[in-house]
């Protein structure tokens, strides 16, 4: 008598349920599950900017709605990796043509002169990146020249200024003046300035085109400005 033994099944996820793993995976800050997610998604021939944009995008989000209210800056560092550890196993089978086609512009980041404090900049930076924007992170301590210089080279749409202390604020007119001085204002470019003591009079004040009190809200503006 030969004895058999039946297979076990694997239940196939329908697109939906893996949608949600892979937003789950950054609301839980689940680095193993995101990759495990992104590799479930290609695998069952789901197109990899829609997983980005269907799954991690809405995870980092939600994320990011919720600073400062019932998650902080760590969280967004540990969401912020679950995203990219998907985010990167998605990404190879995309192609440079495609990204190019998707993306919602290229912006330029970066803290100003004589200010260090970069927390804020990586949040903002994080979800950009989320939404789709190809971004140039040039750190903290970013001389004037080097904010207008990469927006050239890089052909960026938008110029996203930080300022964490009022004694730098002179900074943000210094990029302004210098974008109208090289032609970026007349090719389009926008300037953005923030920053935990940045307020909208103070972006007016120093000629930047826009504003915004929360990462999510700096999106919205970004998009409008750039329409």
């Amino acid at each position: 008598m030969v004895l058999t033994t039946k297979k076990k099944e694997v239940k196939k996820l329908s697109e939906d349920e893996i949608f949600k793993k892979l937003r789950d995976s950054v609301l839980d800050y689940d680095i193993k599950a995101a990759e495990e997610a992104a590799k479930e998604a290609l695998e069952a021939g789901i197109n990899p900017l829609d997983a980005i944009s269907k799954g991690l995008y809405l995870g980092i989000k939600e994320i990011a709605e919720q600073y400062e209210k019932t998650v902080f800056i760590t969280d967004m560092i540990l969401a912020s990796d679950a995203f990219y550890a998907g985010t990167n196993i998605l990404k190879k089978k995309i192609s440079y043509q495609e990204f190019k086609k998707s993306r919602k512009g290229v912006l330029v980041i970066g803290v100003v002169k004589g200010d260090v404090h970069d927390l804020g900049k990586n949040m903002v930076k994080y979800l950009f990146e989320a939404e789709g924007f190809e971004v140039i992170d040039l750190g903290f301590d970013v001389p004037t020249s080097k904010f207008i210089d990469e927006a050239e080279n890089n052909k960026a749409d938008l110029i996203l200024i930080s300022a964490m202390l009022s004694s730098m604020f002179p900074e943000i007119g210094k990029i302004v003046d210098l974008a109208k001085e090289r032609g970026l204002k007349e090719k389009g470019v926008k300037i953005m300035a923030g920053g935990g003591p940045v307020t909208e009079k103070i972006a007016d004040k120093y000629g930047a085109d826009g504003w915004a009190l929360t990462a999510p809200d700096a999106v919205k503006v970004a998009l409008n400005l750039i329409k």
